[in-house]
């Protein structure tokens, strides 16, 4: 509504508004997508060993008769190898700011000074490979997001330039499509691996695929 508003106070009919802002969000989501899917499939396809079993398990399971969004909720395992995936390999890794007021930004061990004004610059790699907040950082670790810990987890999970705990909104420059490239790459994951028995691939593409019997 918010987004809305601000339309229709730079001339927009509220109708143009929302096209406009549906627009947006698809071009956001498939930019970022057409990135991701490729990484995300060929980590599955070249995971641990065991990992398709589990993960096929869960889709059968607890998809339901009908698979759809709603599933999504049940299958914690999947979403932690979506979130995972995205930890290791933001589809888009630097981040741009220019600082609206003095601040001074803190680390561990040191303090900066930024001016009003000032381009800042965050590299989303390095901030998702924190060894304080995440174990083995470097990694590949599927149930890494499940569970009480997973969930706190989800609040350095930094790949939309914000938190994937958060939501967007005018002022925190977060990804309006964050939700739907998750939720859509979850559901494609539990769709083939109810389908597929074994899936093969090789730098995003995928080589082979066994029909579930």
């Amino acid at each position: 509504k918010e987004v809305i508003k601000s339309g229709t106070e730079f001339g927009l009919s509220e109708d143009e508004a929302i096209h406009n802002l549906l627009f947006v969000l698809g071009f956001n989501s498939y930019g970022g997508f057409s990135i991701f899917l490729p990484n995300l499939i060929n980590t599955i396809a070249n995971g641990p060993t065991g990992l398709q079993d589990q993960l096929r398990k869960e889709a059968r399971e607890k998809g339901g008769s009908t698979l759809g969004f709603s599933s999504l909720k049940e299958m914690e395992l999947i979403n932690s190898v979506v979130y995972e995936t995205l930890r290791l390999n933001p589809p888009v890794p630097l981040q741009f700011g220019r600082a609206r007021k003095d601040f001074q930004l803190s680390t561990y061990d040191s303090a900066f000074d930024v001016k009003k004004g000032e381009l800042l610059c965050g590299y989303q790699k390095l901030v998702m490979r924190d060894p304080a907040v995440f174990d083995e950082p470097d990694q590949f670790i599927p149930d890494r997001f499940t569970k009480e810990k997973g969930a706190e987890l989800l609040n350095y999970l930094y790949w939309s330039n914000g938190p994937q705990s958060g939501s967007p909104s005018v002022s925190n420059k977060q990804c309006a499509g964050k939700d739907i490239v998750t939720y859509t790459a979850a559901l494609i994951v539990a769709h083939l691996l109810r389908r597929y028995d074994l899936i093969k691939g090789d730098s995003g593409s995928i080589t082979a695929l066994q029909k579930a019997k």
